[in-house]
């Protein structure tokens, strides 16, 4: 489990807060139903780091002066060109209680013949928090058009529960789009036009 060290803080306004982010902080919320909501900040350099450590659907520690809270990232806001983390917010969580949460699907490898495409991105899932997969990767390497992968191929780990039908798609391998014969028609059809009228227009210069 990651740990993300943070400072409890004043409810700011938005200069106070602005100034925070100049100095390298990320303003932030932890909240739970026996702590009320409590305001602080995180470095930013620190969140970025266990992000990359850790995907946000599994559980971090989160050390607040001192006191220690299993939490999960509920949300976390970026700017919008940049892409740097504007403010987070984390849930307190109990370790021996099983939540409900998403873990994305992934793919690796190349069909033979076709392209696979995710019909869903993620799955829905339920479970104690140190029991959720990072992912479910999918090997598709040496697949052929019409192969499909459903919830039921997935390697689902002990005590993970699935809130879909095991009979949904979750990957299906289909043909490359060719251009069609009309398509192709109005392509030549638009070249030869264009011959025509350059040729038309030379012409009329020697004119």
């Amino acid at each position: 489990m990651e740990a993300i060290q943070a400072q409890s803080r004043a409810l700011g306004t938005g200069n106070t807060i602005k100034a925070l982010r100049r100095n390298g902080w990320v303003p932030a919320i932890v909240y739970g139903s026996d702590m009320g909501n409590q305001t602080i900040q995180v470095l930013g350099k620190d969140l970025d780091a266990a992000l990359r450590h850790q995907a946000t659907n599994k559980p971090f520690r989160l050390t607040v002066d001192g006191s220690s809270h299993d939490v999960m990232v509920y949300e976390l806001q970026r700017h919008p060109l940049m892409g740097n983390i504007l403010h987070a917010d984390f849930k307190k969580i109990n370790m021996n209680e099983k939540i409900h949460t998403t873990v994305p699907v992934l793919m690796t490898g190349d069909p033979e013949l076709g392209v696979a495409t995710l019909v869903r991105h993620s799955v829905e899932v339920s479970c104690l928090p140190g029991n959720i997969p990072e992912t479910f990767t999918v090997d598709v390497d040496g697949f052929h058009i019409g192969d499909v992968v459903l919830v039921s191929d997935l390697q689902i780990p002990p005590g993970v529960e699935l809130g879909l039908d095991m009979t949904e798609v979750l990957i299906s391998v289909l043909p490359v789009k060719a251009k069609s014969e009309e398509s192709i028609e109005a392509q030549h059809a638009a070249a030869e036009v264009a011959e025509q009228a350059a040729s038309e227009t030379e012409q009329a210069k020697k004119v």
